[in-house]
């Protein structure tokens, strides 16, 4: 944890092209004075800087990404864009059109296609040295401009690759065409245009193909983003005034019409309505909005005008905060990530001493002599063997990952989390307003007056109504369930801890516990077996009492949520040990386990306990996740290698866990843990593919089995195959 000295500082880098890239980055930014941490994520193309609390340290950041040849800015500054997509579409527009006539006339150097019929101007060396240096030196300057500064800089990357391959090819070609041309001769087999134009339009295809792939695997952030309203209504006194949404400040007044989304958080000030909420909640049933109620920003008003004031805004927003750790989990890497980092931090200088050696060894031993196929074949090899499928193995993954896991309500507040999330052995779930609903609910009505429940409920809901205890407002929410008319009371009396007393209809009416109703003299006896029965299932049992006699009892519990049993069987079949963990009393607690189907139970816990629990758990070798939604879950939630709080959960419990859900639903927490164990198999994936695709690729370049322009289509493939596999995880289903 970092003192709150530090800062964090997150920028926008464009022109990394591979893993070294990134590695290279890291390497330097994190040796300048004052940068604590530095993480860069090759896929989102951001970094996200721990520094110390120094004002100016950006501004030296930013200097020294742009010394080693990348463009840098602040991610506030960085407006979300499509230009940089439409220059790279047309540079590959042009480079594609102007590599078709070299492809075409490429079909010479094959037997099998020898037949094809080719215009005669393709053939000649000079249209093709014409064709061939735009595509080298205006389209691919890019490629020279960051390979110099990776020299510079004492590093290699892709660009360094690409620019010696493709030179290679170029200027082996021009020497030939120049050659051609004073001996007037014209042998179109001589020379190899074709190889350096099209591995550059096969690395922008690639580069085209992941963009536009990066793009869906953002859609949530986009989405999210697209939920805020541009503008808002601001009340002025009489006036009303239409400004930017980012204008709005905190004690503003708005109004929002019927259909129109709540532009930022705040409570209800005038109006009543319905809202949408389900971005946030999961719930698809619109919730209920009177004055006090909070509204959040994003939500859509469905019914009704509303005047609202507002209470945060932009980053502070509900909205904000979510987008703010949606990208801080995207732009976190995983420990396998960095260990990739660190591999293709020394891969690139491995791959030129190998091209090397494979120019010479071809050269002097193997065909000595024979400069033009010792040059293909180290061209090949360093085409081949660009690390960029290696570099976007991980993020990929975890950028997709993490954005499928928000859209099912479910977000990560740093990518760690999701690797760590895998490996978790024990859950352990708080049982109020987690395993159950956390508001109790009248479950029996049982009357002395037989067949008249009604007349009793009627009568304990009119004493009870004044009152704010939770057992209170279930009798009179029952009441209003079934229609009643609740009459007024009178004379009302709270007795703490024992019972209410009020004159409903000109009668005593007592209600409460049964000792309240002894010391009243209410004789009951003849009903305690019913009550014993049902407070052995858990239920918490309130007396009434009418005029001196014993008039019947109400039974109320905090009911599990109907969705909890299948939650609990899938976190079983995920082989997880699930526990209970509360600080009821142990027979409510052993109740509502077993409606649940939880075998192991903890019960009258305090928080500390808990906590005691959970390192009892750690020190035998599990790794723990605990899920809760109380203030008194807090410190258990921090605890715990991963804390999980459920969407109805208090604001501590919120920020003191490591992933929260957004809905109130336990089988949030096995598709959290499905989607973590399905996402670093896909990593685990692209890793093996990237790997196995150098593995096998390099041997069969380094004995001239594939040409140079087949392993730069090859190599840019790679990449969009990784890319395509981690896209994979959003059409994954995993709540089955």
């Amino acid at each position: 944890m970092f003192s709150q000295s530090a800062h964090r500082i997150q920028l926008k880098i464009g022109g990394m092209t591979c893993a070294a890239c990134s590695a290279r980055i890291e390497k330097v930014v994190g040796k300048l004075e004052g940068v604590r941490e530095v993480s860069v994520n090759l896929a989102l193309g951001q970094a996200v800087l721990v520094t110390e609390s120094d004002g100016g340290l950006e501004g030296r950041v930013i200097e020294r990404i742009e010394r080693l040849g990348y463009k840098a800015t602040l991610l506030d500054d960085a407006q979300p864009s499509s230009k940089g997509t439409r220059s790279l579409e047309l540079q590959l527009t042009v480079s594609l059109l102007l590599t078709l006539p070299l492809m075409w006339a490429m079909v010479r150097h094959f037997t099998f296609t020898s037949g094809i019929w080719i215009p005669e101007l393709f053939l000649q060396p000079w249209f093709q040295w014409v064709l061939a240096t735009p595509i080298q030196f205006v389209i691919g300057r890019t490629f020279y401009f960051r390979a110099f500064h990776a020299i510079r800089n004492k590093t290699a990357n892709m660009d360094v690759l690409v620019a010696i391959s493709t030179t290679s090819a170029y200027f082996y070609s021009h020497y030939m065409t120049i050659h051609m041309l004073r001996m007037g001769e014209n042998n179109p087999h001589a020379v190899y245009f074709e190889t350096s134009a099209m591995i550059i339009t096969a690395v922008l295809l690639g580069k085209w193909l992941e963009a536009s792939a990066k793009r869906r695997a953002l859609k949530a952030i986009h989405q999210l983003r697209r939920l805020s309203p541009e503008t808002a209504t601001l009340v002025k006194g009489d006036s009303r005034v239409t400004i930017p949404t980012q204008h709005v400040v905190p004690g503003d007044l708005l109004i929002v019409q019927s259909g129109q989304p709540v532009p930022v958080d705040g409570i209800v000030v005038e109006g009543h309505s319905f809202v949408d909420e389900s971005f946030v909640t999961g719930e698809s049933i619109p919730a209920e909005k009177r004055v006090h109620q909070r509204l959040i920003g994003g939500s859509n008003n469905l019914e009704s005008r509303i005047l609202m004031r507002a209470t945060a805004v932009g980053n502070d927003s509900a909205l904000g905060k979510m987008i703010s750790l949606m990208e801080n989990a995207q732009a976190s890497k995983v420990e396998i990530g960095q260990a990739v980092d660190r591999i293709a931090a020394v891969f690139v200088p491995i791959i030129l001493i190998l091209a090397l050696v494979t120019l010479c060894l071809w050269s002097f031993v193997f065909t000595p002599g024979n400069w033009e196929g010792a040059l293909f074949k180290a061209m090949a090899v360093l085409v081949i063997a660009c690390p960029c499928a290696l570099g976007l193995a991980t993020p990929t993954s975890i950028l997709t990952g993490t954005g499928r896991a928000l859209e099912a309500g479910i977000l990560f507040k740093d990518g760690r989390l999701v690797e760590l999330l895998r490996d978790v052995q024990v859950v352990l779930l708080d049982k109020t307003g987690t395993v159950t609903t956390g508001v109790p609910r009248v479950t029996d009505v049982v009357a002395v007056d037989v067949g008249r429940p009604n007349k009793l409920l009627r009568y304990m809901a009119a004493v009870e109504t004044p009152s704010e205890h939770p057992f209170a407002k279930a009798i009179v929410a029952e009441a209003e369930r079934r229609k009643l008319h609740i009459p007024g009371a009178e004379s009302f009396q709270a007795i703490a801890g024992y019972g209410v007393t009020a004159l409903v209809d000109q009668s005593r009416i007592l209600v409460g516990s049964k000792r309240f109703l002894r010391e009243n003299g209410i004789q009951m006896d003849a009903w305690l077996r019913t009550c014993e029965m049902l407070e052995a299932q858990g239920k918490t049992v309130l007396h009434a009492a009418c005029d001196g006699h014993y008039a019947g009892l109400v039974a109320v519990a905090d009911t599990i949520r109907p969705t909890t049993p299948r939650a609990i069987r899938r976190l079983r079949k995920l082989r997880l040990d699930v526990i209970l963990v509360t600080g009821d009393q142990r027979i409510t607690a052993s109740t509502i386990a077993a409606k649940a189907g939880i075998t192991e139970v903890h019960a009258n816990m305090r928080p500390e306990e808990k906590v005691l629990l959970i390192r009892k758990l750690q020190r035998s070798g599990k790794r723990v996740c605990m899920v809760g939604d109380g203030i008194n879950d807090a410190p258990a939630l921090a605890a715990a290698d991963i804390g999980m709080a459920v969407g109805t959960g208090a604001e501590i419990a919120k920020e003191a866990a490591d992933v929260n859900l957004l809905h109130s639903d336990l089988g949030g927490v096995a598709d959290a843990i499905a989607i973590s164990r399905r996402t670093m198999r896909n990593i685990k994936q692209n890793l093996t593919f990237a790997l196995l695709y150098n593995v096998l690729a390099i041997p069969l370049a380094f004995m001239g089995w594939l040409a140079p322009w087949i392993a730069g289509t090859a190599m840019a493939l790679s990449s969009v195959s990784v890319v395509t596999n981690a896209l994979r995880l959003q059409r994954a289903e995993w709540n089955k």
